[in-house]
């Protein structure tokens, strides 16, 4: 079975302490059949914990226009 993070040739895979309780959680909803799709969830999920957390403490970047972005992402 491939598992999204993990190469051919190991043998261990790792989480972070918030992706470890998203996996759990995933789990407990999905059932042990769709391991794959739980760790891929879970990833997704503690990114968007990160997200959250950076909106929370202003590390927000805003653009007034299409424009402003591209100068931004173009510099």
């Amino acid at each position: 079975m491939k598992i999204p993070g993990m190469k051919a040739d190991e043998e261990t895979i790792t989480f972070t302490r918030n992706e470890w309780k998203h996996f759990l959680d995933e789990l407990e909803m999905r059932g042990v059949e769709k391991i794959s799709q739980c760790v891929n969830n879970a990833r997704f999920l503690a990114v968007q914990d990160i997200a959250d957390e950076q909106i929370k403490n202003g590390q927000l970047i805003t653009f007034n226009s299409f424009e402003e972005f591209e100068a931004a992402t173009n510099a």
